[in-house]
Protein backbone atom coordinates (compact mmCIF):
# COMPACT_ATOMS: atom_id res chain seq x y z
CA UNK A 1 0.00 0.00 0.00
CA UNK A 2 0.89 3.43 -0.59
CA UNK A 3 -0.69 6.63 1.83
CA UNK A 4 -1.08 7.99 -2.29
CA UNK A 5 -4.39 5.85 -1.64
CA UNK A 6 -5.98 7.93 0.76
CA UNK A 7 -5.39 11.14 -0.91
CA UNK A 8 -8.76 10.57 -3.19
CA UNK A 9 -11.03 9.42 -0.74
CA UNK A 10 -14.70 10.21 -1.15
CA UNK A 11 -16.90 8.29 0.27
CA UNK A 12 -17.89 5.24 1.90
CA UNK A 13 -19.94 3.27 -0.78
CA UNK A 14 -20.95 -0.21 1.07
CA UNK A 15 -19.76 -3.48 2.24
CA UNK A 16 -18.75 -6.81 0.89
CA UNK A 17 -18.63 -10.68 2.33
CA UNK A 18 -16.60 -12.03 0.09
CA UNK A 19 -13.41 -10.44 0.34
CA UNK A 20 -13.25 -11.76 3.89
CA UNK A 21 -15.07 -15.10 4.22
CA UNK A 22 -17.66 -14.58 7.15
CA UNK A 23 -16.34 -11.63 7.91
CA UNK A 24 -17.77 -7.94 6.43
CA UNK A 25 -15.46 -5.76 5.02
CA UNK A 26 -15.19 -2.18 4.30
CA UNK A 27 -15.42 -0.71 1.06
CA UNK A 28 -13.53 2.66 0.52
CA UNK A 29 -13.94 4.36 -2.92
CA UNK A 30 -11.21 7.11 -3.85
CA UNK A 31 -12.12 9.62 -6.74
CA UNK A 32 -9.51 11.39 -8.60
CA UNK A 33 -8.80 14.98 -7.03
CA UNK A 34 -6.12 17.64 -7.54
CA UNK A 35 -3.70 16.50 -4.85
CA UNK A 36 -4.16 20.03 -3.10
CA UNK A 37 -7.90 19.42 -2.46
CA UNK A 38 -7.24 16.59 -0.24
CA UNK A 39 -9.75 16.26 2.70
CA UNK A 40 -7.81 13.26 4.91
CA UNK A 41 -10.83 14.51 7.78
CA UNK A 42 -13.14 12.89 5.35
CA UNK A 43 -11.34 9.67 4.94
CA UNK A 44 -11.24 9.70 8.86
CA UNK A 45 -14.90 9.94 8.87
CA UNK A 46 -15.43 7.10 6.15
CA UNK A 47 -13.43 4.88 8.33
CA UNK A 48 -15.35 5.62 11.42
CA UNK A 49 -19.45 5.77 9.78
CA UNK A 50 -19.39 1.92 9.72
CA UNK A 51 -17.65 1.34 13.16
CA UNK A 52 -14.56 0.27 10.74
CA UNK A 53 -11.62 1.16 13.33
CA UNK A 54 -12.31 0.38 17.22
CA UNK A 55 -9.68 3.27 18.23
CA UNK A 56 -9.43 7.26 16.83
CA UNK A 57 -7.58 6.66 13.69
CA UNK A 58 -4.94 9.60 13.08
CA UNK A 59 -4.30 10.65 9.73
CA UNK A 60 -1.50 13.73 9.46
CA UNK A 61 -0.98 15.10 6.63
CA UNK A 62 1.91 18.16 6.85
CA UNK A 63 2.67 20.37 4.13
CA UNK A 64 6.39 20.98 4.33
CA UNK A 65 6.83 22.78 1.19
CA UNK A 66 5.06 23.47 -2.26
CA UNK A 67 4.26 19.91 -3.24
CA UNK A 68 6.33 18.16 -0.57
CA UNK A 69 3.64 16.21 1.88
CA UNK A 70 4.51 14.37 5.14
CA UNK A 71 1.79 12.13 5.58
CA UNK A 72 1.28 9.48 8.95
CA UNK A 73 -1.03 6.65 9.70
CA UNK A 74 -2.08 5.13 12.58
CA UNK A 75 -5.16 3.19 13.45
CA UNK A 76 -6.61 -0.20 13.92
CA UNK A 77 -9.53 -1.76 11.80
CA UNK A 78 -12.09 -3.76 13.30
CA UNK A 79 -12.89 -5.82 9.79
CA UNK A 80 -10.88 -5.74 6.63
CA UNK A 81 -11.39 -2.39 4.50
CA UNK A 82 -11.23 -3.32 0.67
CA UNK A 83 -9.64 0.20 -0.84
CA UNK A 84 -9.65 1.43 -4.12
CA UNK A 85 -7.61 4.27 -5.76
CA UNK A 86 -5.74 5.77 -8.41
CA UNK A 87 -2.29 7.13 -8.31
CA UNK A 88 -1.01 10.46 -10.02
CA UNK A 89 2.39 11.92 -10.72
CA UNK A 90 4.57 12.00 -7.63
CA UNK A 91 7.31 10.10 -6.36
CA UNK A 92 7.15 8.23 -2.72
CA UNK A 93 9.02 7.13 -0.02
CA UNK A 94 6.79 4.59 1.82
CA UNK A 95 7.68 3.32 5.22
CA UNK A 96 5.39 0.23 6.67
CA UNK A 97 5.85 -0.17 10.46
CA UNK A 98 2.83 -2.29 11.22
CA UNK A 99 -0.12 -3.66 8.90
CA UNK A 100 -0.59 -6.02 6.06
CA UNK A 101 -2.46 -6.15 3.05
CA UNK A 102 -2.91 -8.01 -0.33
CA UNK A 103 -3.33 -6.69 -3.67
CA UNK A 104 -2.38 -7.31 -6.98
CA UNK A 105 -3.73 -4.66 -10.21
CA UNK A 106 -2.04 -4.44 -13.62
CA UNK A 107 1.18 -6.65 -12.63
CA UNK A 108 1.56 -4.15 -9.71
CA UNK A 109 2.03 -5.47 -6.50
CA UNK A 110 -0.30 -3.22 -4.31
CA UNK A 111 -0.17 -5.22 -0.67
CA UNK A 112 2.17 -4.56 1.59
CA UNK A 113 4.05 -6.04 5.40
CA UNK A 114 5.78 -4.91 8.04
CA UNK A 115 9.39 -4.60 7.94
CA UNK A 116 9.42 -2.53 4.13
CA UNK A 117 10.13 0.78 2.64
CA UNK A 118 9.01 1.32 -1.09
CA UNK A 119 10.35 3.91 -3.47
CA UNK A 120 7.89 4.80 -6.06
CA UNK A 121 7.90 6.58 -8.92
CA UNK A 122 4.49 7.38 -11.70
CA UNK A 123 3.21 9.64 -14.19
CA UNK A 124 0.48 7.18 -14.80
CA UNK A 125 -3.38 7.05 -13.50
CA UNK A 126 -3.56 3.97 -12.75
CA UNK A 127 -6.56 2.34 -11.07
CA UNK A 128 -5.51 -0.03 -7.80
CA UNK A 129 -7.37 -2.40 -5.60
CA UNK A 130 -6.54 -4.13 -2.61
CA UNK A 131 -7.96 -5.19 1.43
CA UNK A 132 -6.70 -4.43 4.40
CA UNK A 133 -6.49 -6.65 6.84
CA UNK A 134 -7.96 -6.00 10.19
CA UNK A 135 -5.35 -8.76 12.37
CA UNK A 136 -2.82 -6.27 12.55
CA UNK A 137 -2.69 -2.31 13.43
CA UNK A 138 -1.95 -0.27 10.51
CA UNK A 139 0.96 2.28 11.02
CA UNK A 140 2.76 4.01 8.10
CA UNK A 141 4.98 7.02 7.17
CA UNK A 142 5.51 8.24 3.78
CA UNK A 143 6.90 11.30 1.88
CA UNK A 144 4.67 12.11 -1.29
CA UNK A 145 7.20 14.49 -3.34
CA UNK A 146 4.51 15.83 -6.67
CA UNK A 147 5.66 18.13 -9.71
CA UNK A 148 4.78 21.28 -7.92
CA UNK A 149 7.87 20.40 -5.60
CA UNK A 150 10.38 20.24 -8.51
CA UNK A 151 9.13 23.66 -9.79
CA UNK A 152 9.61 25.19 -6.47
CA UNK A 153 12.85 23.55 -6.00
CA UNK A 154 14.45 23.91 -9.46
CA UNK A 155 16.83 27.16 -8.83
CA UNK A 156 18.13 25.70 -5.91
CA UNK A 157 18.84 21.63 -6.56
CA UNK A 158 18.33 22.17 -10.65
CA UNK A 159 21.30 20.61 -12.67
CA UNK A 160 21.85 18.16 -9.73
CA UNK A 161 21.93 14.48 -10.82
CA UNK A 162 19.72 12.90 -8.45
CA UNK A 163 16.93 15.84 -8.17
CA UNK A 164 17.16 15.81 -12.01
CA UNK A 165 16.63 12.25 -12.17
CA UNK A 166 13.65 12.21 -9.50
CA UNK A 167 12.24 14.95 -11.83
CA UNK A 168 12.37 12.51 -14.93
CA UNK A 169 11.34 9.82 -13.21
CA UNK A 170 7.49 11.88 -12.69
CA UNK A 171 7.60 11.90 -16.33
CA UNK A 172 7.90 8.23 -17.07
CA UNK A 173 5.86 4.80 -16.20
CA UNK A 174 5.28 3.38 -12.66
CA UNK A 175 8.37 2.04 -11.28
CA UNK A 176 8.09 0.32 -7.98
CA UNK A 177 11.21 -0.72 -5.55
CA UNK A 178 10.92 -2.85 -2.24
CA UNK A 179 13.86 -2.23 0.22
CA UNK A 180 13.98 -4.19 3.92
CA UNK A 181 13.39 -1.39 6.39
CA UNK A 182 16.42 -0.79 7.89
CA UNK A 183 17.13 0.87 11.60
CA UNK A 184 17.72 4.24 10.79
CA UNK A 185 14.16 5.09 8.42
CA UNK A 186 12.29 2.89 10.86
CA UNK A 187 13.57 5.37 13.77
CA UNK A 188 12.65 8.11 11.63
CA UNK A 189 9.25 6.75 11.33
CA UNK A 190 8.39 5.62 14.93
CA UNK A 191 9.55 9.50 15.97
CA UNK A 192 7.12 11.01 13.09
CA UNK A 193 4.38 8.47 14.41
CA UNK A 194 4.70 9.42 18.06
CA UNK A 195 5.18 13.06 17.98
CA UNK A 196 2.25 14.71 19.51
CA UNK A 197 1.30 18.15 19.59
CA UNK A 198 0.57 20.53 16.84
CA UNK A 199 2.65 23.64 17.87
CA UNK A 200 5.11 25.57 16.31
CA UNK A 201 8.26 23.37 17.94
CA UNK A 202 6.32 20.27 16.46
CA UNK A 203 6.20 21.54 13.07
CA UNK A 204 9.62 22.37 12.51
CA UNK A 205 10.18 18.78 14.49
CA UNK A 206 8.05 16.98 11.76
CA UNK A 207 9.99 18.71 8.96
CA UNK A 208 13.43 17.69 9.80
CA UNK A 209 12.25 14.13 9.97
CA UNK A 210 10.43 14.89 6.51
CA UNK A 211 13.83 16.19 5.33
CA UNK A 212 15.59 13.21 6.54
CA UNK A 213 13.45 10.94 4.50
CA UNK A 214 13.95 13.66 1.21
CA UNK A 215 17.27 12.57 1.33
CA UNK A 216 17.00 8.95 1.92
CA UNK A 217 14.88 9.09 -0.96
CA UNK A 218 17.58 11.33 -3.05
CA UNK A 219 19.94 8.90 -2.07
CA UNK A 220 17.60 6.28 -3.77
CA UNK A 221 18.52 8.15 -7.30
CA UNK A 222 22.05 9.07 -6.77
CA UNK A 223 23.94 8.73 -10.16
CA UNK A 224 22.06 10.22 -11.83
CA UNK A 225 19.24 7.60 -12.25
CA UNK A 226 16.81 5.04 -10.89
CA UNK A 227 18.31 1.63 -9.73
CA UNK A 228 17.82 -0.53 -12.88
CA UNK A 229 14.24 -2.45 -12.67
CA UNK A 230 13.81 -5.92 -14.08
CA UNK A 231 10.69 -6.13 -16.93
CA UNK A 232 9.37 -9.25 -15.55
CA UNK A 233 6.62 -10.82 -17.70
CA UNK A 234 3.10 -11.90 -15.54
CA UNK A 235 3.20 -15.47 -14.84
CA UNK A 236 7.02 -14.53 -13.25
CA UNK A 237 5.59 -11.92 -10.80
CA UNK A 238 2.72 -13.72 -10.26
CA UNK A 239 5.44 -16.30 -9.08
CA UNK A 240 7.32 -14.37 -6.52
CA UNK A 241 4.57 -12.51 -5.09
CA UNK A 242 2.75 -16.22 -4.30
CA UNK A 243 6.63 -17.02 -2.68
CA UNK A 244 6.71 -14.06 -1.03
CA UNK A 245 3.32 -14.63 0.77
CA UNK A 246 4.30 -17.68 1.65
CA UNK A 247 7.32 -16.87 3.58
CA UNK A 248 5.02 -14.27 5.48
CA UNK A 249 2.40 -16.46 6.13
CA UNK A 250 5.35 -19.12 7.68
CA UNK A 251 8.61 -17.81 7.27
CA UNK A 252 10.14 -21.33 8.71
CA UNK A 253 8.53 -23.35 5.99
CA UNK A 254 11.51 -21.99 3.55
CA UNK A 255 13.98 -24.40 4.72
CA UNK A 256 15.89 -23.76 2.06
CA UNK A 257 15.48 -21.97 -1.43
CA UNK A 258 16.37 -25.12 -3.77
CA UNK A 259 13.25 -26.63 -1.63
CA UNK A 260 11.50 -23.00 -1.90
CA UNK A 261 11.96 -23.40 -5.70
CA UNK A 262 10.68 -26.92 -6.12
CA UNK A 263 7.54 -26.27 -4.68
CA UNK A 264 7.12 -23.49 -6.72
CA UNK A 265 8.60 -25.76 -10.05
CA UNK A 266 11.17 -23.29 -10.76
CA UNK A 267 14.91 -23.45 -10.66
CA UNK A 268 16.72 -21.85 -7.35
CA UNK A 269 18.66 -19.58 -9.64
CA UNK A 270 15.51 -18.32 -11.98
CA UNK A 271 13.62 -17.69 -8.56
CA UNK A 272 16.35 -15.58 -6.67
CA UNK A 273 16.95 -13.44 -10.08
CA UNK A 274 13.43 -12.89 -10.09
CA UNK A 275 12.75 -11.67 -6.77
CA UNK A 276 15.60 -9.91 -6.68
CA UNK A 277 14.22 -8.13 -9.70
CA UNK A 278 10.58 -7.94 -8.31
CA UNK A 279 11.45 -6.46 -4.99
CA UNK A 280 15.08 -4.89 -5.26
CA UNK A 281 16.49 -7.20 -2.44
CA UNK A 282 18.30 -11.13 -2.54
CA UNK A 283 15.78 -14.00 -1.67
CA UNK A 284 17.96 -15.47 1.07
CA UNK A 285 18.19 -11.78 2.76
CA UNK A 286 14.38 -11.71 2.63
CA UNK A 287 13.87 -15.16 4.61
CA UNK A 288 16.40 -14.23 7.23
CA UNK A 289 14.69 -11.16 7.69
CA UNK A 290 11.27 -12.11 7.68
CA UNK A 291 12.34 -15.05 10.44
CA UNK A 292 14.26 -12.44 12.77
CA UNK A 293 11.02 -10.42 12.44
CA UNK A 294 8.61 -13.26 13.06
CA UNK A 295 10.85 -14.44 16.04
CA UNK A 296 10.59 -10.29 17.28
CA UNK A 297 7.07 -10.20 17.63
CA UNK A 298 6.49 -13.50 19.06
CA UNK A 299 8.96 -12.55 21.66
CA UNK A 300 8.09 -9.40 22.21
CA UNK A 301 4.35 -9.34 21.64
CA UNK A 302 3.13 -12.99 22.93
CA UNK A 303 5.55 -13.69 25.23
CA UNK A 304 7.05 -16.93 23.96
CA UNK A 305 10.44 -17.93 24.96
CA UNK A 306 13.32 -17.41 22.79
CA UNK A 307 14.03 -21.13 22.20
CA UNK A 308 10.10 -21.64 21.24
CA UNK A 309 10.33 -18.57 18.60
CA UNK A 310 13.79 -20.03 17.81
CA UNK A 311 12.20 -22.96 16.56
CA UNK A 312 8.84 -21.74 15.18
CA UNK A 313 11.44 -19.30 12.86
CA UNK A 314 12.68 -22.34 11.51
CA UNK A 315 16.42 -22.36 13.74
CA UNK A 316 17.64 -25.54 14.69
CA UNK A 317 19.48 -24.16 17.63
CA UNK A 318 18.01 -21.68 19.68
CA UNK A 319 21.87 -20.10 20.10
CA UNK A 320 22.07 -19.36 16.25
CA UNK A 321 18.35 -17.30 16.46
CA UNK A 322 20.03 -15.05 19.44
CA UNK A 323 23.35 -14.35 17.45
CA UNK A 324 21.25 -13.33 14.58
CA UNK A 325 18.74 -11.57 16.53
CA UNK A 326 21.43 -9.49 18.63
CA UNK A 327 23.31 -8.57 15.11
CA UNK A 328 20.33 -7.27 13.83
CA UNK A 329 18.56 -5.51 16.33
CA UNK A 330 21.27 -4.92 18.22
CA UNK A 331 20.30 -6.86 21.75
CA UNK A 332 19.36 -10.39 22.50
CA UNK A 333 15.86 -11.17 22.16
CA UNK A 334 15.32 -11.99 25.73
CA UNK A 335 16.06 -8.08 26.19
CA UNK A 336 12.51 -7.13 24.70
CA UNK A 337 9.85 -9.39 26.21
CA UNK A 338 7.18 -7.99 27.80
CA UNK A 339 5.78 -11.16 29.84
CA UNK A 340 7.39 -13.32 32.55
Amino acid sequence: MSLRDYLCVSKTIGRDAKTAGQHWSTWLHMDVQAYEQVDLIRFEAALRSPRAVDTPACIRNLQVQPGLNLLSTDLRLTRPAVVEAETFPSVCLSVVLDGYAQGKTAGIDTGFRPGEFWISSTNDRVSTRKVILSAHPVRTVELVVTPQWFEFAQTRFGGDPAFDAMGAAVERATVTRRRPLDARLKQVARSIQHSTGSGFATALYLESRALDLLAALAAEFQGGGERPAVDLKAPALERVVAVREQIDRDPAVATTITALAAAFAVSPSKLKQDFSAAFGVGLGRYIHERRLQFGRELVEDHGVTVSEAAYRCGYGQPANFTTAFKRRFGRPPSAGRRFS
